[in-house]
């Protein structure tokens, strides 16, 4: 799956990124040097090999992407980004833009277009004014590029639960019948009187109910380890695509599950021992479903 960002200068193409799928804070975002031509990024996603193409923006290198757009080739999602701190340079974004979906609609292979309209916080700007801009840009862009039929998002690095599940779902969008399966997880997760994150074995969050749990797509470190470790038991001890991990403890009375399902999908329970009737019910539901979308995810991939 190739998912390209594209955008003039200092859009934020890289910051989302970074603070999506490298894990890095929008403080530490703030002294990125300017792209140099583009950079392509590998990220592991439920099984999935995504490739994130950052283009750089400076005019040179536009220009020599507009020279040769084969570049371009075999985009699945394009992921045009808009700043909306600079109104001064929307047409010269839309122009650029309609120049790539030129090359796309004369090669017969249109990706998903999902534009961002990025930036929407007042760090350093004047409310009115930015609210005034994004009026301004979602008319614009959304009429320029209505003939491929985009999505538009608003996104800020600072809000980056929101912008995480955007690529998310993007990234399992991919996969058709999936989404659903998505949607209602999350709706499960609201019911159940315990902790429930439910990621891929690389220990990239698909859906969870944990504050603090995770920086954008990837959980945080110790988790990440544990699921890693287990999945290596999983192949290397039982042999098994699929397999149960439960621990617990007295003192705290704290209980510990992780399923893994397929090779590819974990789900990690914690809650204490005395948990209700309803939500054990609810759990036993969730991780039959869960199983189910494991199934329907290597399919996908053999299809």
């Amino acid at each position: 799956m190739k998912i390209s960002l594209v955008g003039l200068a200092g859009c934020g193409k890289t910051s989302i990124y970074a603070t999506t799928f490298a894990a890095k804070s929008p403080q530490e975002t703030k002294d990125f040097a300017p792209t140099v031509m583009y950079e392509v990024r590998r990220h592991p996603y439920l099984g999935l090999n995504v490739s994130i193409f950052d283009f750089g923006g400076q005019d040179q290198y536009r220009e020599s992407y507009l020279e040769k757009p084969e570049i371009f080739a075999e985009t699945d999602v394009l992921i045009p980004i808009v700043d909306l701190h600079d109104d001064a340079k929307f047409e010269k974004a839309k122009e650029y833009f309609l120049k790539i979906m030129d090359y796309f609609e004369k090669s017969g292979k249109t990706p998903k277009v999902v534009i961002f309209l990025h930036k929407y916080d007042t760090e350093d700007f004047p409310k009115d004014k930015l609210e005034a801009n994004l009026k301004t840009a979602k008319e614009l862009f959304e009429k320029a590029l209505a003939k491929w039929n985009p999505t538009i998002q608003i996104t800020s690095i600072y809000d980056r639960e929101k912008l995480t599940m955007i690529l998310r779902d993007i990234l399992v969008a991919n996969y058709e019948s999936l989404q659903e399966h998505v949607q209602n997880a999350e709706k499960q997760l609201a019911e159940i009187n315990a902790k429930i994150i439910i990621s891929d074995v690389s220990g990239n969050v698909i859906v969870h109910n944990v504050p603090g749990i995770s920086a954008g797509l990837q959980l945080r470190g110790d988790l990440r380890d544990f699921i890693s470790a287990c999945n290596t038991l999983r192949e290397n001890f039982f042999m098994t695509d699929s397999a149960m991990f439960h621990g617990e403890s007295e003192k705290s009375e704290k209980h510990l599950e992780l399923y893994v399902f397929k090779f590819i999908l974990t789900v990690l329970i914690m809650r204490g021992k005395d948990i209700d009737v309803e939500s054990e019910q609810k759990i036993k539901t969730l991780l039959k479903d869960m199983e189910l979308f494991a199934d329907l995810v290597v399919s996908a991939h053999s299809e």
